[in-house]
């Protein structure tokens, strides 16, 4: 099924074959994960994608130099920074806590980014809920009582 969502991961050792991380984030969904180890290549890459919605995962090494750059962009919906030490990113990360995440350990980040996703799917599926109820009531506006 065709979806407007993407994670987008950069990490200079993100093509590590040896990475579980990099395992677990692509299982079964590699259809929605996009994966880099260059910013520029990825800053381009995210600026490309108005029409989709990213959870945006990125390195601490990364963190300074491209959160600043794609902050603000509309299709930013989430951003994990994924560090060795949180307390090395706070100076500069303190400008940006109400759209990011920061986090040490993998398995916390791989939570956290799975439980926002079903949360923006399932605010999706409410609207377009609500959306077909108010077709299905047009429609019976429309319907003709049977003949005879």
């Amino acid at each position: 099924m065709a979806c407007s969502l993407l994670i987008i991961w950069l990490d200079l050792n993100a093509n590590d074959n040896v990475s579980s991380f990099r395992d677990k984030l692509v299982h079964n969904q590699s259809e929605y994960v996009k994966i880099f180890t260059d910013s520029q290549t990825c800053i381009e890459f995210i600026q490309s994608q108005v029409n989709k919605v990213i959870f945006f995962i990125l390195s601490g090494s990364f963190g300074s130099q491209v959160v600043p750059i794609i902050y603000d962009l509309e299709q930013i919906y989430q951003i994990y920074l994924f560090c060795g030490s949180i307390s090395a990113h706070v100076s500069w990360a303190v400008d940006y806590t109400d759209k990011m995440f920061m986090f040490e350990h993998e398995d916390d980040l791989l939570e956290r980014v799975c439980k926002e996703i079903e949360r923006y799917l399932r605010q999706k599926a409410k609207q377009y809920i609500a959306q077909a109820d108010l077709f299905k009531g047009r429609a019976q506006v429309f319907k003709q009582e049977s003949c005879g």
